[in-house]
């Protein structure tokens, strides 16, 4: 699929999600405090790739251009937020790129173990375990 028919794809995707929701349960009548309805948002911009996902990269650039592309979501987010967004879509690809091959791909990665092998906890032991950067990320909103 070329680059403007996937973009097409993925916007047709976010607006069939937005139109109709996601739901995994049951219907259930909206309680005095709950909303009746919800408010999203489908964002893209112009993502910070880099410029041959071919190539091999280390570890520091990708985590360098991923931070790039989500300190523009953190904005977008906030100013959604500021306009009443409760929900908001992102691209699928948005944040680290897409065309890699199994090896070009990796410095992307964040490295999880198996929870039925380990018992960890990213946020209490963040350095534990290598190349796990990307899940220990604070977010600030």
């Amino acid at each position: 699929m070329s680059g403007a028919g996937s973009q097409l794809a993925l916007f047709l995707f976010g607006c069939y999600v937005v139109a109709l929701g996601v739901h995994t349960e049951e219907p259930r009548v909206a309680q005095h405090s709950e909303a009746e309805h919800y408010v999203a948002a489908v964002y893209e911009h112009q993502s910070i790739f880099t410029p041959s996902p071919l190539a091999l990269v280390g570890r520091k650039q990708a985590l360098d251009l991923m931070n790039q592309n989500l300190d523009i979501y953190e904005q977008q987010v906030m100013t959604a937020a500021q306009k009443g967004v409760q929900i908001i879509v992102f691209p699928e690809d948005g944040i680290h790129g897409f065309n890699f091959t199994r090896t070009s791909v990796y410095p992307f990665l964040d490295f999880m173990p198996s929870p039925q092998l380990v018992r960890w906890n990213p946020c209490l032991e963040p350095h534990r375990f290598n190349d796990t950067e990307a899940s220990n990320t604070e977010a600030s909103f």
